[in-house]
């Protein structure tokens, strides 16, 4: 992947019919898939966008999960 096309991308689960994540659990979201793909510190965060809710059950867990995107 040629530098400069990396962005972040990740899940948040939150038990079914919780509130969606709210901006701050986004970003720390992000942050934290930005440091393990050892990406420059906001550099391409410039717009987010979030996919879901997603109905999921997980170990009989009923969870809404959402999917999380920089770009």
């Amino acid at each position: 992947m040629q530098k400069g096309t990396a962005s972040a991308l990740t899940v948040i689960r939150v038990s079914r019919g919780a509130p969606a994540p709210g901006q701050e659990d986004v970003r720390t979201a992000i942050a934290k898939d930005r440091a393990r793909q050892h990406l420059d510190d906001g550099k391409y965060f410039a717009e987010v966008s979030i996919a879901g809710p997603y109905q999921i059950t997980v170990d009989g867990q009923e969870l809404d999960e959402y999917v999380v995107w920089e770009h």
